[in-house]
Parts: C-alpha cells; sequence; structure tokens
C-alpha cells in the first residue's frame, strides 16, 4: 500500500481552486498559497463544512493526495461487489485495521470499509455490531460519497445510492441506476 504522500508529491501540483484530498476531513479547495518568514510557504485548505486547515507546503504534499478518477472508482466498485473477508480476526484488530484506513484516507480503503460495514450492518438487525465500527463505517461513507459525487459530478445522494447498489448487486437497482446516471456514471441532461 502506498503512502498518500508518495503520490502526492510527484502528481499533486496544489495550485489555487484544486480540489484535494486530507484523509479524514475529506475533499477540500486549496484556497490560498502565501509565504511566511517562519514557517515558509503555507496552504490554506476550506472544506465543505466550513473547516479551514492551514498547512506548510511540505506537509501538504506529504499528506494530501489528488481527487480519485475513474481507474479508481472502477476499483471501488469491484471491492463494494465484493464479498468481505470472513471475520477470523479479532473484532480489536479489525477495528483498529479500519481506524488505519480511515486515516490513510485512500479511496479503496474507505471502500473497503463500507463494504465491511455494510456486511455488518445487516447483521447489527441480529444483534451483532458494535456501535464505534458503525462509527467508523459511518465516517468512512460519508467520505466515500463525497468522493464519488466530486469525480462524477453529481450529488451526494445518487453518490450514495450507487455505493448501495455496488454493495447490493442488484441487477434491477443497477440498471435503474444506469438510467438515472446514464452513459458513464453522469446524469443525464435534459
Amino acid at each position: 500500500m502506498t503512502d498518500p504522500g508518495e503520490h502526492a508529491q510527484d502528481a499533486l501540483p496544489l495550485a489555487v481552486g484544486d480540489l484535494v484530498v486530507y484523509a479524514s476531513h475529506g475533499i477540500g479547495r486549496v484556497e490560498s498559497r502565501e509565504h511566511s518568514r517562519d514557517s515558509g510557504e503555507m496552504l490554506l485548505l476550506v472544506f465543505e463544512s466550513g473547516l479551514e486547515v492551514t498547512l506548510p507546503l511540505d506537509r501538504a504534499r506529504n499528506t494530501l493526495r489528488s481527487l480519485s478518477g475513474e481507474p479508481e472508482l472502477a476499483e471501488v466498485q469491484r471491492t463494494l461487489g465484493s464479498d468481505s473477508p470472513p471475520a477470523s480476526e479479532h473484532w480489536s484488530r479489525r477495528h483498529r485495521n479500519s481506524q488505519a484506513k480511515l486515516v490513510g484516507g485512500t479511496v479503496s480503503g474507505l471502500a473497503e470499509i463500507v463494504r465491511d460495514g455494510a456486511h455488518r450492518e445487516r447483521q447489527r438487525v441480529k444483534g451483532g455490531t458494535a456501535p464505534i465500527r458503525s462509527q467508523l463505517y459511518r465516517a468512512a461513507r460519508k467520505l466515500l460519497i463525497a468522493e464519488v459525487a466530486a469525480v462524477r459530478g453529481i450529488e451526494p445522494d445518487a453518490a450514495d445510492a450507487w455505493i448501495v447498489e455496488q454493495i447490493n448487486g442488484d441487477p434491477l437497482t443497477m440498471h435503474r441506476a444506469r438510467r438515472t446516471l446514464g452513459e458513464g456514471g453522469r446524469p443525464w441532461e435534459d
């Protein structure tokens, strides 16, 4: 598994107006780049929630990544549609692994948390899932929804529906999604 900063250092220009992903914060826009005598070049990120984060440029290059593209979403689709691995690990180890994936912020790691969480949510109805795992699932799902919506240029509700369809694998539901989203996953324009 690659560190988000490894890829970001080569390909992430961090220009004003760029959309970037900051692990557990989600998608932010580079609002400004300013030079500070004390700290060197600083980046101001603004998130949809209104959160503003200022980072030194070097740290930004090591912690931010580019927004995913269609190739990454194809991998997300495969991950969401696959079965969860058998729960052979102790729950605390699975929880730590999920936390690490959430902090890592890769779209594939988020997809794994969402897939596994969705399967556990089904089991929770039968009395199985601990609330803390549900929190990780909800946080990862929120981040994944935002990224799918941004990449595809669709509303978050449509992105959430797409995620559910991939997990459920229901052909009728998937047919409806293709009709709604059109070819290439974009909404049909009237």
